[in-house]
């Protein structure tokens, strides 16, 4: 990855702080922030299984579609937050060049 593709991921996390900062919980982002690296625990299954599940947890569309559909069903402020917090753990690894894993 290159370093404007980092700084843009750098940027990004740091707005996502500040708009969880307005509504968030910081003991609830000290608690989920580590949540999506379970799914590394599909390792232990075999290579294939734990790079789909690391994948699949560490993509931004899930995440994004599920913040914008609560979003406009103005339905609950912790789903909101859950979804902000695991947007930036995808960020802050991305910005960090912790990529996800290549296709076989």
């Amino acid at each position: 990855m290159t370093k404007i593709y980092r700084y843009e991921y750098a940027s990004l996390s740091i707005a996502l702080l500040i708009i969880y900062s307005h509504m968030g919980n910081w003991e609830l982002l000290s608690i989920l922030y580590l949540i999506p690296d379970i799914t590394a625990l599909g390792f232990f299954i075999s290579t294939k299984t734990g790079e789909k599940t690391y994948n699949l947890s560490h993509t931004l569309l899930l995440p994004i579609v599920l913040l914008s559909v609560n979003l406009i069903t103005k339905s609950n402020n912790l789903f909101t937050s859950i979804m902000i917090i695991w947007l930036l753990h995808i960020t802050i690894d991305r910005a960090l060049d912790w990529n996800l894993f290549p296709r076989n």
